[in-house]
Order: structure tokens, then sequence, then C-alpha cells
């Protein structure tokens, strides 16, 4: 029996990042097979099965998944419609990879968290699954983990970025210094610059923590600026690891570079096309990891360890950015 994955939503992010994940992983594993793939729109759901190997498409969720029967469900789908979606389809039981955020707020995330109890879950923060993130994850490891990280500083710029709800973008900087400080957050601080003349709710805004490690973190966002990136700075007890973040084609650091300094010195810089597979922008961004991993663990039977769960904290903070909170404690 081939292992079934199934594709809800159609648009952008699938198009560029998960359709290509996807039929990669079916390409890799004969015993996988692109089931199918839905979406409101017939033509752009036709138009997606053709180009990404799919065997069917449907234009209603349900119906695909009463029909198919899936092993798995990737959801990608606008952030206000991401809850609804994924607890009719943790009701019936499918194991599920979803798009960032899990839930627009804490109580929406919490609801999600026990929909899924017992049933595989994960969601696609990307930038965990980044090779150039893995990597530098493993160095810290094999430094002896949170315990080796002094700060770490994170800074995304947009060009011109008028959301309402930048927080749920900014959501991404906030899992991975999460993510990759091997430690959750203690305490918060918030500061923002308001913008009002570019939207109402428009601003830049700034974080300043404590993890549970000790480790201090500086988290920037400013979906005003002049140039696309995101940059991370971990400042540990071997050296300085610095990284420029592959986020998408033809962004300003391109296929994005780590580098570690010490004592004033480089000791090595990588850049993203020299890890394997790198070549293709869909496994730099990570976005073949997560899937792939996600679908691995579920054949394997096992649990996977990025969870809904896993995203609570990070949903947690992204809340106080739209509420304009001055503070947060999460260690009471």
């Amino acid at each position: 029996m081939k292992f079934k994955i199934c594709m809800v939503g159609c648009g952008a992010i699938a198009r560029s990042s998960h359709g290509p994940a996807v039929r990669r992983y079916a390409s890799l594993n004969p015993n996988v097979e692109f089931a199918a793939c839905c979406d409101i729109d017939e033509t752009r759901a036709k138009a997606f099965r053709d180009d990404f190997g799919a065997t069917n498409y449907y234009t209603d969720m349900d119906t695909m998944l009463d029909t198919e029967k899936p092993h798995a469900v990737c959801l990608i789908s606008p952030v206000e419609l991401t809850a609804t979606l994924s607890l009719r389809i943790l009701a019936k039981g499918y194991p599920l990879i979803l798009e960032k955020p899990p839930g627009m707020h804490s109580q929406e995330t919490h609801s999600m968290i026990d929909a899924s109890s017992g049933v595989p879950t994960a969601v696609a923060f990307n930038r965990r699954y980044m090779p150039l993130i893995i990597k530098a994850g493993e160095m810290i490891d094999s430094w002896g983990g949170a315990g080796s990280i002094l700060d770490i500083n994170y800074r995304m710029l947009r060009v011109n970025r008028h959301d309402p709800e930048f927080a749920t973008t900014a959501i991404h900087g906030i899992d991975l210094v999460r993510h990759i400080s091997r430690s959750s957050y203690k305490h918060i601080d918030f500061a923002y610059r308001e913008l009002p003349h570019f939207g109402e709710t428009v601003a830049n805004f700034h974080l300043s923590g404590v993890m549970d490690s000790g480790a201090i973190t500086r988290l920037d966002f400013m979906p005003i600026g002049s140039v696309n990136t995101e940059r991370l700075e971990i400042n540990t007890t071997n050296g300085l690891l610095v990284l420029h973040l592959p986020i998408w084609v033809g962004c300003y650091d391109g296929v994005g570079q780590l580098r570690h300094i010490q004592d004033n010195q480089d000791v090595f810089v990588i850049n993203g096309d020299e890890l394997p597979g790198c070549e293709l922008d869909f496994v730099a961004g990570g976005f073949y990891d997560e899937n792939a991993r996600f679908f691995d663990d579920v054949r394997a039977g096992r649990m996977p360890s990025g969870d809904i769960a896993s995203g609570l904290q990070a949903v947690e903070i992204a809340s106080c950015i739209t509420k304009r909170a001055s503070s947060l404690r999460l260690d009471a």
C-alpha cells in the first residue's frame, strides 16, 4: 500500500515551497503518492495537480479527505483559516503538517493541541529546517547546547510591508530564536515605533528578553525598511556565529551564509549553496526538510518533535505584539 499525501491550499506558498517539496519527496520514495490537492478555485487546483504531479484535484476539502483517505495532510491556508481547517482535519484523525502560525492566539492554539491528542502534527516553521540553521544547531549542541549561548540578536527587515497583522510573519523569528537557543523564553519587554502614515496598525517593533537558560535576546522586526533580510548573531562561549538566511529567491542575502568567528578571526565561512541540495530554493529555505521529516516520522510510527504545542509560546508572544503589550512574563 502506498503512503498517500494530500495538500489543502494551492496558493503562492504552496506553489513556491510545499508543492515542490512534496513532489520531490514522492519522487525519492517509490512507496509514496502525492494523491491529491485541493483549492476552492478549481482552475488553481487543476493547475497545481498538473504542475506538481498530484494524482487528483478537488475543490472541497472534506470530499477529498473522505475519498482519498490519506496517510498525511499538508495544510497551507490563509492564517485566519488555519485553526478552523486544522480542527476539521484533526477531527478525522489525519496526521497534519500546517503552515504557521498554529492559531492566531493562545485559545485557538490550545484548541488545536487538544484536538491533536494522539495524532501526529507538525508546524511548518521552515527556518528551523534551513540547512544553515541545522548546521549552526549541530555546532551549538556539540559545544554543550543552551549553556554555551551567551546572547542572541535577530533582525528581520522587509521592504514596505503594510500588513495589519505583521506579527503573523514575525512569529518566524520569535520561533527561530527559541529553537536555536535550545531554551524557552522567560520574560520579554516590547517597544514599538508606530508608523500610522503607512497604515493604522503598522509599526516597527523590538523585543528584549531573557531565556530560561539565561541567554539574553534582542529581536528587531522592521516591516518598514529598505531591504528584505533576516540575520542572526549567536554569541557563544566558543565564538560568534553569524547567519544570513536564504529567505526566498532574490532576497538581498541570496543563498545565505554561516560564519564562525573566534579570537577575531574567521574559523570558517559556509555559503548556503555549498550545502547538499541547496541549489534548490525550497531545500535551502527548509521547506523540503520540514515536510520530509514529518512524513518520515508518520511512516515510521513516531510522533514528530515539531508539533503544534512546540509553537504555543511563539503564538503567545506574537499575540502580545498585536495587542501592543509592554511586557510578558512566562516564568510566573
